[in-house]
């Protein structure tokens, strides 16, 4: 029987699916990791707003703790919002009754400097923060739990090395969109930058979240948290990358875009090992699109902008063709990928400008284009590239060039 390791999340409930528990849950699914939940808090809210929240009673916080320890081997949990003393108090009675290690993310600022919580369970953060082996506090809840304000890498670093004498914790702080990504860490000791891309957007919902859930999943898989902290740094940064453009206010990045990129990949693959077969099979149309001194190639340029193509390409060879090098990904570009970011098209067919190529395009059979706005055929650079938005349409096209 399939295993997985299990890790916790201890937050509240996103009903807009961008932050809180969704997020967690389907960082740790991305990741390889099963989520369980203890639900601190209802909200009511979309990309636009936060309409209402209800805080969940503490005894069934701790109701939950119990149904998932007495059942799942919990190692490693993480907090989203705890929004009074008594939720908090709670969740450290349990995490300290169930010796749960705890990546604690203290909910209290807003990534716009909006004050979340009272001074009172502030107070109660620092103390559950104290029995956590990691706070990942932003920016402006940094400045709030040290005093500092926090205005270049330096500050950012000067608050991190102020946390980490004070409280006796390993601790991450997010520099967020206004130091460009920059975070910085200390951890047992040693002092980590992480450096990010400046991504312009502010679809930004649920990032903190998706980074304390990353680092929650990769302890639950083994990983030191040093390690776990790294490739979290990683994890966040592609789904703001990537983030989504949903509903009229700030959207939610997007965790499945780490595993989507992979697949779109893999997707890439089969369709040029696809029209590989295809063209061997249908040499003819080699003949009539290539000539002998020419090579030929295939590409396709996937939504997350890798890019696959063959390593060599295809020639004619006497009176057979030759495929040359197997199918590589981001290991150099050609006209087939300028061809592809110039049209917006997936998958492209690099050849020679031959007479029937001519023909094909005066008959009708397919449009010329050279700035790559509505056509089919893009020339570049002396040779035109033939591109589709998926197999079967750039199947259909290489049809015409055969009759």
């Amino acid at each position: 029987m399939a295993r997985r390791p299990v890790a916790l999340t201890i937050a509240g409930s996103d009903s807009g699916g961008g932050a809180g528990v969704q997020a967690d849950l389907k960082t740790f699914t991305v990741l390889g990791v099963f989520g369980t939940s203890v639900i601190t808090g209802l909200t009511s809210q979309n990309t636009r707003k936060v309409s209402r929240i209800i805080e969940v009673p503490p005894e069934f916080v701790e109701s939950q703790f119990d149904a998932i320890m007495e059942d799942f081997e919990v190692k490693y949990g993480k907090t989203g919002m705890l929004s009074s003393s008594k939720v908090i108090n709670a969740v450290d009675r349990k995490v300290t009754q169930y010796k749960i290690n705890l990546i604690l993310d203290p909910v209290m600022v807003s990534k716009s400097g909006y004050p979340l919580v009272s001074d009172d369970t502030v107070r109660d953060i620092i103390s559950l923060a104290k029995k956590s082996i990691l706070i990942t506090p932003n920016k402006f809840e940094a400045e709030r739990l040290t005093g500092f304000r926090i205005r270049n890498p330096e500050d950012l670093r000067n608050t991190a090395l102020r946390l980490y004498k004070d409280l006796g914790v390993n601790v991450l702080i997010k520099g967020g969109k206004a130091l460009e990504g920059y975070d910085f860490a200390i951890i047992d000791g040693d002092e980590i930058e992480l450096r990010g891309e400046l991504i312009n957007t502010d679809n930004l919902h649920g990032s903190g979240d998706v980074l304390s859930a990353s680092i929650t999943a990769f302890l639950s898989k083994g990983l030191k948290l040093k390690e776990a902290v790294k490739e979290a740094k990683k994890i966040v940064t592609e789904s703001i990358k990537f983030s989504l453009s949903l509903g009229s206010g700030n959207g939610p990045v997007d965790p499945f875009s780490v595993v989507e990129k992979i697949v779109k990949i893999e997707e890439a693959r089969e369709s040029l090992e696809k029209l590989v077969e295809y063209i061997e099979k249908n040499r003819d149309i080699v003949d009539r699109v290539l000539y002998q001194e020419d090579k030929m190639n295939l590409g396709y340029l996937t939504e997350y902008g890798d890019f696959a193509t063959l390593a060599g390409g295809i020639i004619r060879y006497i009176r057979w063709i030759k495929v040359d090098g197997p199918i590589v990904v981001n290991w150099y570009s050609n006209i087939i990928e300028k061809a592809l970011k110039l049209t917006g098209k997936r998958i492209g067919v690099s050849f020679s400008i031959t007479d029937n190529v001519l023909h094909a395009s005066e008959q009708g059979g397919l449009k010329i284009s050279e700035s790559g706005v509505y056509g089919d055929l893009i020339f570049i650079d002396g040779k035109s590239v033939l591109v589709g938005d998926h197999l079967d349409d750039i199947i259909s096209k290489l049809e015409v060039l055969r009759k």
